[in-house]
């Protein structure tokens, strides 16, 4: 009985021993997985980015461009990466992180060959993130100066008449939001601030459009828009 009762106790010292054996290797291999990787050739960090890409991965091909310009600051590959990434996010309806990506490799590697070009997927970005913010002053404002600039630096490019075309819509879309907001201030009887707003309407532009109002959605009539 005595024999017995060692023989259990001895099983169930060796299944607890088992069991912490297996969780300390299963923590090791969880943590060797896990480990932070540094250190690499340029070309390792420029195929993973293209490779995080390519299978939608983008906060990872975000992580080694990081890694990239981090260890390997004048490297050739940075150019085309933070390109491709650019695209990438604007394709996936990040527009924040496209237009930021552009408007880095305009700042770091834009010249008289590219500027344009740059300039003008910077301009997509906010075009394409227009439903989103259409409600944005400041978005539409900041997005009309760039579309300024745009012409004043680059009056023959041969992207004009794209430009051309987004300049009418951020306008009308400020229209139509100068006039939603002189509305709220008629509702509330502020008769200067209403002024103010009403005087920002391109008129020439809204008679020569004559645009459709877009559909506003039911909870922003509550809000008085």
């Amino acid at each position: 009985m005595q024999n017995k009762t060692l023989y259990n106790t001895f099983s169930s010292h060796s299944t607890m021993l088992l069991c912490l054996f297996l969780s300390c290797l299963f923590m090791a291999c969880s943590n060797k997985d896990k480990e932070v990787v540094y250190n690499q050739p340029a070309s390792f960090w420029y195929e993973g980015i293209f490779k995080n890409i390519r299978l939608g991965n983008l906060e990872t091909a975000d992580s080694h461009f990081s890694s990239l310009q981090s260890e390997h600051l004048n490297s050739p590959l940075i150019p085309e990466a933070m390109l491709a990434l650019g695209q990438a996010h604007l394709s996936n309806e990040e527009y924040i992180l496209s237009d930021f990506y552009f408007k880095e490799y305009l700042k770091r590697y834009g010249n008289a060959n590219n500027a344009d070009y740059i300039s003008f997927l910077r301009l997509k970005s906010h075009l394409y993130a227009f439903k989103n913010a259409s409600k944005d002053q400041q978005f539409m404002t900041d997005s009309i100066i760039l579309i300024q600039e745009f012409m004043e630096k680059y009056p023959n490019s041969r992207y004009m008449p794209f430009v051309h075309e987004m300049e009418v819509k951020f306008v009308l879309g400020q229209n139509e939001l100068n006039k939603a907001i002189a509305r709220v201030y008629e509702k509330n009887d502020q008769k200067e601030a209403e002024q103010i707003y009403k005087e920002r309407i391109d008129s020439d532009l809204q008679e020569a459009t004559k645009p459709t109002p877009s559909k506003v959605p039911w909870y922003m009539v509550l809000l008085n828009w």
